[in-house]
């Protein structure tokens, strides 16, 4: 029998929570040919430097209710890290599994040419030298990037990263450049809501950080129109079973950490620079609260996304260089029927381990030995922040999401 033609569309996300324009993004991927969809998605730790909503598990079966096939985890040192380390993460995984033929992401401008043309400005070699005079002027590396890129590629390219997802956009194409392979980049225009608006506002799409906001407030009757029908049911139950995380459980074990690192703990941190670490180091010593603490460190220069990054790092025990290499391993973390057709192509495709087994992953070799008993660490701490606490050892114990979503 002749094998149907594949065409394999990978995504990496965070589902936080899976909402409308997620599920837009997959039936965009399908109508440009996409016969499966292969999410990767940070863990119970995100980008923000915050705990997700719900854990990976619950949000990898509301993805597979909006429409994806097959869900791999994003590693919590790249889940956790700046736009950067996030697209190399992502991108690196999705290499690895051999088989994916394009990559898709979303963008505020909807233009690949553009967003082509910021990352080749970001690769110019002549770039360190257009950063460093507003570098010197103690703008942020963001800022200061935007503002170099506009330099060398022209004003209209360099207002392409004020936007979060036309910056994430370039992010992928320029590791899909370092890293080679085949997968073909395709942006979807983001719609809808801007990234960080704090209200839903019109429509049925709504940004993330609005929706978190209604979760939070147990506002699931408000969420509905914003979310799939599927995942909205399936994580509205997790919340009212007590399995939705409260950030303000992780206020005093964040400070107790904080409080009994020495400045040497801190100096191994990631993303530091020009004596950041001492800054923070001095806020811990006289604030009592972590937003005195990031008050208190944040400064032009310093956002206070990149300290909470920070923070959040001292508690999970991340430290600096931890990223620097790709993801040792490939996680399965959700499938449905065409999942496992990925899979069946990936047994032959794949250059990294693949399992959903974190235990048997964690014997694969000496980056693994240490990142998955990392991983499992950070979901016995989500575990304290939700109303349910669960024992330790989730993450070894608990199996691979399968449900019949198509």
């Amino acid at each position: 029998m002749t094998e149907q033609p594949m065409k394999i569309t990978g995504i990496i996300a965070e589902y936080n929570p899976f909402h409308n324009g997620h599920q837009w993004q997959i039936l965009e991927a399908r109508r440009r040919g996409a016969t499966h969809v292969v999410a990767v998605m940070g863990g119970d730790f995100l980008q923000r430097g915050a705990p997700a909503l719900m854990d990976k598990r619950l949000r990898a079966a509301a993805a597979l209710a909006g429409g994806a096939d097959l869900v791999l985890e994003l590693p919590l040192p790249y889940a956790c890290a700046t736009a950067q380390r996030f697209a190399f993460g992502g991108v690196s995984l999705l290499g690895a599994l051999g088989c994916v033929d394009a990559l898709s992401f979303g963008s505020e401008c909807g233009d690949l040419d553009a967003l082509s043309a910021a990352a080749a400005a970001l690769e110019d070699p002549g770039l360190a030298g257009a950063l460093a005079p507003f570098l010197d002027k103690g703008m942020t590396f963001a800022a200061a990037r935007q503002q170099a890129v506009a330099r060398l590629a022209g004003p209209e390219v360099g207002a392409l990263l004020e936007h979060p997802n036309n910056t994430l956009a370039v992010e992928y194409l320029c590791q899909l450049a370092r890293l080679g392979g085949a997968m073909v980049p395709e942006t979807v225009r983001r719609r809808g809501a801007d990234h960080h608006q704090a209200a839903p506002g019109e429509g049925r799409l709504a940004s993330a950080t609005s929706l978190r906001t209604l979760a939070q407030r147990g506002d699931w009757q408000g969420l509905s129109p914003y979310m799939p029908g599927d995942s909205h049911r399936l994580l509205a139950r997790a919340a009212s079973e007590g399995l939705q995380a409260d950030p303000v459980r992780m206020e005093l074990p964040l400070l107790g950490r904080l409080r009994a690192m020495t400045p040497e703990d801190f100096s191994r941190l990631p993303d530091l620079s020009e004596g950041l670490e001492n800054r923070i180091y001095d806020a811990v010593r006289t604030e009592t609260t972590v937003e005195g603490i990031l008050q208190k460190a944040k400064t032009k220069r310093y956002t206070l996304a990149r300290i909470r990054r920070i923070l959040l790092a001292a508690w999970l025990g991340l430290e600096e260089g931890m990223n620097s290499q790709p993801p040792p391993y490939l996680r399965v973390l959700a499938l449905n029927r065409r999942g496992t057709q990925v899979l069946a192509r990936a047994k032959t495709t794949a250059v990294l381990p693949l399992s959903h087994s974190l235990a048997q992953l964690q014997q694969s070799g000496d980056h693994a030995g240490w990142l998955a008993p990392l991983e499992a660490r950070s979901v016995d701490l989500f575990h304290l922040l939700t109303p349910k606490v669960q024992p330790c050892g989730l993450d070894y114990t608990a199996g691979v999401v399968r449900t019949e979503y198509n």
